[in-house]
């Protein structure tokens, strides 16, 4: 399985080298496009999943780095995401759950920081949701700044035609992230089978 993974990885990276607009993650499954110059997105007829790797890049000596994430409920009744939801899978297979906050706060000084980052230049980008902006925003805050500077959210509901967006973190897999081909896996109850968006950290 995690040379299959490898595989699978290796092709998506190469395809990025070839075109930096799109690449297409295996025969029947959407396609990722690039927004930007950071942002990846991968949308169905139910959901859309938009994953930002600009802070990554920035955290890539840390123990723990940021993605920043869009997730738009286009059709399903309802959607729940809680921490348990989100899983980060690395070249090799291995599964990575996100930290609870105080693990986070202990071991990682630049909240703060990613913070001020997001709130000066967007989470995002206004552009990569444009098609969106008439949805209704789900409150969600997985990792607030520090302690007291904001109440945690643990499971966040988004109503059709609705999303959510906020800045999650993942402990550091061995060897880093640096060009490496990640995968960000979405199970939640009123799913199937796992939403996944593979995406490049160049």
């Amino acid at each position: 399985m995690r040379k299959s993974f490898y595989g699978i990885s290796l092709f998506l990276m190469l395809a990025l080298g070839m075109s930096c607009a799109t690449y297409q993650a295996g025969k029947g499954i959407p396609t990722v496009r690039k927004f930007g110059f950071f942002s990846y997105i991968k949308e169905n007829k139910d959901l859309a999943l938009v994953v930002d790797t600009e802070l990554a890049r920035r955290r890539k000596d840390e123990n723990y780095f940021p993605l920043g994430i869009k997730v738009a409920n286009k059709n399903l009744d309802s959607l729940t995401i809680d921490r348990e939801a989100l899983i980060l899978v690395d070249q090799d297979g291995t599964e990575y759950a996100m930290p609870d906050i105080l693990e986070l706060q202990e071991n990682y000084d630049r909240l703060t920081a990613d913070h001020k980052f997001k709130t000066q230049t967007g989470l995002i980008g206004d552009q990569v949701l444009t098609s969106f902006s008439y949805y209704r925003q789900a409150e969600s805050n997985f990792f607030p700044q520090t302690q007291g500077a904001g109440y945690i959210i643990n499971r966040v509901y988004i109503q059709k035609k609705g999303y959510m967006e906020d800045l999650i973190y993942f402990p550091m897999p061995p060897g880093g992230i640096e060009g490496k081909t990640l995968l960000l896996r979405l199970a939640s109850p009123q799913l199937e089978v796992p939403f996944e968006i593979p995406f490049p950290i160049d």
